[in-house]
């Protein structure tokens, strides 16, 4: 009964509060202001938490600024993978799912979620955000090496071999590129040479 009235308390609050003229702009900046400020002051919590060892307290903080900010990726990422720190991998595929549930137009959390699983070896599970991740413009070259790493890991090495010739043209100064490209091209040839012959 006292939760039947604390919710009827609530829809008359909230109801009261819709029927109401919105505020003055002064009051609105004002308003805007104190998040911001309150927002600041639990980043400078989680921050000293986490510099003094109390991590529990960190990512329930970090919880409660997704809701302040459910844009900010670094905070999603990072509380998603202190939790798969802890042996939450669940709740952390939770909160990995959820960030790309409230940022579906950003290459990161697909990135993250992906580099995840391909962190655990689960690299079927891993393979659709990372190709999810490098259909994005703006997929940085890294994005393109790991799904290049994917790739070679199942054993899908024509796929891997294109997106290391991805990375190499976003950056064609990575030194990291040739040495890779060549390890799949020839593993690509050793799989073509015991291929059994196609009549």
């Amino acid at each position: 009964m006292r939760n039947l009235l604390l919710l009827v308390g609530c829809a008359l609050v909230l109801g009261i509060g819709w029927a109401q003229a919105k505020p003055p702009e002064s009051v609105q900046a004002k308003l805007t202001a104190l998040r911001q400020l309150t927002e600041f002051r639990l980043i400078q919590l989680a921050d000293t938490y986490w510099h003094d060892g109390h991590h529990y307290k960190t990512m329930a903080l970090m919880f409660v600024l997704i809701e302040y900010d459910p844009h900010d990726v670094e905070n999603i990422s990072g509380l998603a993978w202190l939790l798969d720190g802890y042996g939450e991998t669940a709740r952390a595929i939770q909160v990995y799912q959820r960030g790309i549930r409230l940022n579906p137009d950003r290459y990161d959390i697909y990135y993250d979620l992906g580099f995840a699983y391909l962190n655990k070896r689960q690299y079927e599970q891993a393979l659709p955000y990372l190709e999810k991740a490098t259909s994005f413009a703006n997929a940085p070259v890294f994005v393109w090496k790991t799904l290049a790493h994917c790739y070679e890991r199942l054993g899908r090495y024509e796929k891997s071999l294109q997106a290391w010739e991805k990375a190499k043209q976003i950056d064609p100064n990575d030194a990291a590129v040739e040495p890779n490209m060549e390890r799949v091209r020839k593993k690509l040839q050793e799989e073509r040479a015991t291929a059994p012959e196609n009549h």
